[in-house]
């Protein structure tokens, strides 16, 4: 939740390195004797006086110039990111490269010659030293040294150490009295104007006196420019008073200790009111010593405010008087260490500690005490509508944050609408779903339930009753109308066919999401239809340009948004879905692609292999076909032996007991056609073991002989064992009978081939003829195997 800070002149980032003196004339330039000589132009490579460099490195024309008195010994380096309301602060350097910061009051702006002419008497360390005063180009200005530590504001990201807090406390309480024993009163101390000199250990100095002012008397009247959120309450009225340094000290200490800065998330109406009316409380400051400081400087009286005596006493281990507020006993409703008589009073107290309020009156139902007493101090307000706020919403089922909206809204119905402590203006409510889709964010949790407590009990209706919240209502029945729109639309982006089914926990019903991110986006285009809508189309784009690679579902849900916010948040919210699906898709290819990569090395590697074993295989070819020509040749020669040779006077040949007429080819011609058959068979064998090279062996001709020779011997294994069963069952005749019926189709078969033996030697030829052709055949059908193969292995490649 954000701070009002109605800041006035900050000097954040400057410190000085060690304390120097500071000397003026009036209406005249002075500085210390320390600080540097003119520097020539050529040490800094400007070109003339006032030249200046943003960054230190590169030339540069800063956004304001130096006066020409310090320009012509310094060069500006950068502005410096606080700037106050009455001046500039410029980061320079001189010619040795020291870094000091020129604080440069604007034009109708002008210093408090009394309080330059003090503070050079000043003898605190923690008091900031000015270096040098004075007036050129029709503008005053100081200069400091540079510290890169910052201001105090950086060091309060949460509850600081009781330690630390109690060292800071006295170093600056050590500060105060030294201003204030020169008669001068600072009247804008916070964090930003308190600067860190050193870390470790921790060296503070207050700096930046642009209000501060010589008190001639005790207590004088001035304008009222002031830092809002550390302002007395007495500085409302523009009274000046050492008293309003020691108020601002105690908001510092109080904010250091808790973490929190003061008035967090009110406007400057309600912190003038609470400033005005009651106390600020000290409560929830948890160590009970630095509680004690926070509420004696705390005290709304400046008569009765602790000052440096008290501090000092407390710092020793003491323990000063609090003065005692003014309230009447018994007067008001009890409420954290106050009582309230006057409802806008209450109303603002319970908006400030929203959630102790709720858990206190409401937390217990009807039979808490706190109920009790605020049920009765309603019976003593003169409004008769107080009767239906008891019996209606304050004694529902609603839940106690619900309940205390009511109350306040009756209590003050000027107040600006606030719920669960927090701002709910139209302008407030788009930052709703940023904070819903920002789990770390620590009102996370807060925005969350807000959502959901406007959505379903309805408040915005309820908050329209603000001041100056009329619109609400309107935007509560147009989110109600996007809700019901969304929840359409997601219902028919789910059921697509093409869409993956983790899309479904992208575009939940809105009421169903958690956290309610849909839900609070929808109001916000509610509450801001304009600039909700541009953010869409932004984020739709972006969304679209996310994406590594197209996603089918995703690019069709894109082109069909158009201009239509809802689609236009469905195409954001599935983006992460699509990135996922892209992704995936990614890393497939990419396994894909190193699979095929090892395959294809693998293959080279077979290739490699298999042709390094050609001339083995060649080899193989010719010495397995060997066997082949002595076939042909033997059974060339029986052929010629017994059917082309050895003719009778009376032209015939003599076979057995057979005679035939000649005609037979010689064995000569016969083994030239076996070397030719022969021939044609090798050659068959060796153009294939050329082609398959290291694979040749598995394919070659002997692995399906020995099949087949594997298979025959099992044939006769069985044939064998059979006829010895056969001899076990039966005697030597039965064995007998057996043989007999297996040499009988033997004798014919001789009988038959006789016949034939006219024409034997045409038949071997044509066997040889028919052999070799059969085996180029088998050959060409095997390259034929040994190619599919090659083909259908992953990574090989068709030949």
């Amino acid at each position: 939740m954000g701070e009002f800070d109605a800041t006035g002149s900050g000097e954040a980032g400057s410190a000085g390195s060690g304390p120097r003196d500071t000397r003026r004339d009036a209406g005249a330039t002075r500085r210390d004797e320390r600080v540097p000589a003119p520097r020539p132009p050529a040490a800094s490579g400007a070109s003339g006086p006032g030249a200046t460099r943003r960054d230190g490195e590169a030339p540069g024309d800063p956004l304001m110039r130096l006066p020409v008195a310090l320009a012509e010994r310094y060069e500006a380096v950068a502005e410096l990111p606080v700037q106050g309301a009455e001046s500039d602060l410029l980061l320079m350097r001189d010619a040795r490269g020291e870094r000091f910061v020129a604080k440069v009051f604007r034009r109708g702006y002008h210093a408090d010659r009394d309080v330059w002419e003090k503070l050079p008497a000043l003898d605190s360390p923690h008091v900031l030293r000015i270096l040098e005063t004075g007036h050129a180009d029709g503008r005053d200005y100081e200069v400091t040294a540079y510290a890169p530590d910052g201001n105090l504001r950086n060091l309060i990201d949460g509850p600081l150490p009781d330690g630390t807090v109690r060292e800071i406390a006295a170093q600056l309480a050590d500060g105060l009295v030294a201003l204030h024993r020169a008669g001068i009163v600072h009247r804008d101390l916070k964090p930003e104007n308190v600067l860190v000199l050193e870390a470790e250990p921790l060296r503070l100095a207050i700096a930046d006196f642009g209000l501060s002012k010589v008190l001639d008397e005790s207590v004088v009247f001035a304008s009222s420019s002031r830092t809002l959120a550390y302002a007395a309450p007495e500085s409302l009225s523009g009274q000046v008073s050492p008293a309003r340094d020691w108020w601002s000290l105690g908001m510092i200490v109080r904010e250091c200790a808790t973490g929190r800065a003061p008035f967090r998330g009110l406007s400057e109406t309600v912190v003038v009111d609470h400033l005005a009316t009651r106390p600020v409380s000290a409560d929830d400051v948890p160590d009970a010593r630095l509680r004690l400081l926070c509420q004696g400087l705390l005290t709304r009286d400046p008569r009765r405010r602790w000052a440096g005596e008290e501090v000092a006493e407390w710092l020793d281990g003491g323990s000063p008087q609090v003065a005692e507020e003014t309230a009447q006993p018994g007067a008001g409703l009890p409420f954290r260490g106050a009582r309230y008589a006057r409802r806008d009073e209450l109303a603002r107290a319970l908006v400030e500690n929203w959630e102790h309020a709720a858990q206190y009156f409401f937390g217990r139902g009807e039979s808490g005490e706190a109920w009790r007493s605020l049920r009765d101090w309603l019976a003593d307000v003169p409004d008769d509508s107080r009767i239906a706020l008891v019996d209606g919403p304050l004694t529902s089922a609603l839940p106690p944050d619900v309940k205390l909206l009511h109350l306040v809204l009756w209590l003050d119905p000027d107040l600006p609408p606030h719920y669960l402590g927090r701002r709910t203006s139209a302008g407030d409510l788009p930052a709703l779903a940023a904070l819903a889709d920002d789990p770390r964010h620590p009102d996370h949790r807060l925005a969350c339930q807000m959502g959901r407590d406007l959505w379903e009990h309805g408040l915005l209706r309820v908050l329209a009753g603000s001041a100056g919240a009329g619109d609400l209502a309107g935007i509560d029945g147009q989110w109600r109308a996007h809700v019901a729109a969304w929840n359409d639309l997601a219902r028919w982006l789910r059921g697509q066919d093409a869409t993956p089914p983790g899309l479904a926990a992208r575009l939940p019903d809105a009421e169903a999401g958690n956290p309610p991110a849909v839900l609070l986006a929808l109001l916000a285009l509610a509450a801001r239809p304009a600039e909700t809508h541009r953010s869409l189309a932004e984020g739709a784009a972006r969304a679209r340009e996310s994406v590594p690679e197209p996603v089918p579902w995703f690019t069709w849900m894109a082109d069909g948004a158009g201009d239509d916010p809802l689609r236009l948040l469905a195409v954001a919210r599935a983006l992460p879905e699509a990135v996922v699906e892209a992704e995936a898709k990614a890393r497939d290819r990419y396994a894909a692609a190193q699979r095929s990569q090892a395959l294809q090395a693998q293959w080279t590697d077979r290739e490699r292999q298999r042709l390094a074993g050609r001339g083995a295989a060649v080899t193989r070819a010719v010495v397995w076909s060997l066997p082949i020509l002595a076939i042909w040749l033997a059974g060339s020669w029986v052929v010629g032996s017994l059917f082309g040779a050895g003719k009778h006077d009376d032209g015939t040949t003599s076979v057995g007991l057979h005679a035939s007429s000649g005609g037979g080819v010689p064995f000569a011609a016969l083994a030239v056609l076996a070397v030719i058959a022969w021939g044609v068979q090798c050659g068959a064998e060796v153009m294939l073991a050329r082609a398959q090279g290291g694979d040749y062996l598995p394919y070659g001709p002997w692995s399906l002989i020995s099949k087949v020779l594997g298979a025959g011997g099992r044939g006769l294994s069985k044939a064998s064992r059979t006829m010895s069963g056969a001899a076990r069952r039966n005697d030597r005749r039965g064995c007998g009978f057996l043989l007999l019926a297996g040499t009988v189709p033997l004798l014919l078969l001789l009988l038959l081939a006789a016949a034939l033996t006219s024409i034997a030697s045409v038949l071997w030829v044509l066997v040889m003829v028919a052999g070799a052709v059969a085996h180029g055949v088998a050959a060409g059908v095997r390259m034929h195997r040994w190619q599919q193969a090659r083909t259908s292995h992953p990574g090989g490649t068709p030949t």
